[in-house]
């Protein structure tokens, strides 16, 4: 299904930013989460349709990585990639999707089925996921998510497996109209259907998006839903996921206006001042073929270990990360400027041209928006640098004080490296490692 170039000027006009979003601010909220396959149940929407669920879809792929969003309309299913890092959909053609999913399911890491208003609840309730209602605050929209919201609790009920909860995303309405649409069909439905529904986002504007693929396939080529989603599920199970037992539901965003929000984020931790633990920085830092190991006990014997007997060797988690990282990441050197949104992340080239994004465990969106700043400002950038010139790769790369913290970013298609304490003959230095590469790092 394409879409008109003026009619999207024309109708969306007043729902987008003048600057490809660089005046609108997202935050993460500590609320409901998203589990890893979620039906998008679509409502009364301001504008076009597919622009919200697109938009919605690009903002869970910040948070949590690759997000596949598949829409099924009256003729035809659409699959798009969200911040997929170059992967693609396949091309039309019988059957075609359904012997995609296992190969998708072991990368992709958020689906968002998103299904027509007029789907009858049955449908809805057999996929069997997880519900979120799509919806705008206006008095009609607001209405008519209301009674989605009691055909699907009565059909629950009939079926013997009652709905305790929906998600909310509200679209097109500032913070306060989105609060007071939320509200009142949050009460509403608490008190007459007994469903509790928790607001999960609000997105007031159509931003720009990291679309990585996009294809539309007739429907009589691929599964209805409910079978979409026993097909998905069979292949998530089927995928190698190493992780996934201890992988967190990802905290979703809620987008504010720029003016009525400040993001505040984590003070950045102090450098690190031991003079007994050296770092290890750049070309010193030892490569993981070199890395300490602990040699097997000798045989018990009577007499005293000669003292040039090799000791052992451990790697113990750093208590906190120098202020600079890119210094301690072999090969790099920093490009000494910053994205305006994310001056706390740090820009850096390697010896291939290749700008590497470099940030902590916990500032894995903003290294996602400093890489959304730079593939917007590619021109520019290739004009203040030469290496930059003629095009650039962009990695975003997360350096950990502490390996476990790799479990939530497992999957994201992000480089992970390790700062690691390593006990040596000579005393203690801290020493890089590295986790995945980029044919492993999903």
């Amino acid at each position: 299904m394409s879409l008109n170039g003026d009619a999207f000027g024309s109708l969306a006009a007043l729902f987008t930013t003048g600057n490809g979003g660089e005046g609108q601010a997202a935050r993460t909220t500590d609320g409901p989460t998203l589990g890893a396959v979620t039906t998008v149940l679509v409502g009364n929407l301001p504008v076009m349709a597919g622009l919200w669920t697109t938009q919605f879809a690009d903002a869970v792929a910040r948070i949590a990585g690759p997000t596949a969003l598949v829409r099924f309309e009256r003729d035809d299913v659409t699959i798009e990639l969200l911040r997929a890092d170059g992967r693609q959909v396949p091309p039309a053609g019988p059957a075609a999707v359904s012997r995609w999913l296992p190969r998708a399911a072991s990368t992709v890491r958020r689906w968002l089925i998103c299904v027509p208003a007029e789907t009858s609840p049955a449908e809805v309730l057999a996929a069997g996921q997880e519900i979120l209602l799509m919806t705008g605050a206006d008095e009609a929209a607001v209405t008519g998510a209301y009674l989605r919201l009691k055909y699907l609790a009565d059909e629950g009920i009939n079926a013997g497996t009652p709905i305790e909860r929906v998600g909310l995303v509200i679209v097109g309405a500032t913070t306060e109209q989105a609060a007071h649409a939320a509200a009142r069909l949050g009460d509403a439905a608490r008190s007459f259907l007994g469903v509790d529904v928790e607001t999960v986002a609000c997105l007031p504007r159509i931003e720009r998006v990291e679309s990585s693929a996009r294809a539309t396939y007739p429907a009589e080529e691929c599964p209805p839903i409910a079978q979409f989603t026993r097909e998905l599920q069979s292949a998530r199970v089927g995928a190698s996921h190493r992780f996934d037992a201890d992988l967190p539901a990802a905290s979703l965003v809620m987008h504010t206006e720029a003016a009525a929000v400040e993001p505040k984020f984590p003070s950045m931790p102090q450098p690190f001042t031991s003079r007994q633990e050296p770092l290890a920085h750049g070309d010193s830092a030892m490569d993981t073929t070199h890395a300490p190991h602990t040699p097997h006990a000798a045989p018990h014997t009577p007499h005293p270990a000669p003292a040039r007997t090799a000791p052992a060797f451990a790697a113990l988690p750093v208590a906190e990360l120098p202020l600079k990282l890119v210094p301690l990441l072999r090969g790099l050197r920093a490009l000494g400027i910053s994205c305006p949104m994310a001056p706390d992340i740090e820009l850096a080239l390697d010896d291939e041209r290749r700008m590497h994004i470099v940030g902590r465990a916990d500032q894995l969106a903003r290294v996602r928006t400093a890489r959304t700043w730079a593939a917007m400002h590619r021109e520019l950038l290739g004009m203040a640098f030469a290496e930059l010139k003629d095009g650039f790769e962009v990695r975003e790369r997360i350096l950990l004080g502490d390996a476990r913290e790799a479990i939530s970013l497992h999957g994201t298609g992000v480089l992970l490296d390790v700062l690691v304490v390593a006990e040596t003959p000579n005393g203690r230095v801290h020493v890089v490692v590295p986790l995945n590469d980029p044919t492993t790092c999903g």
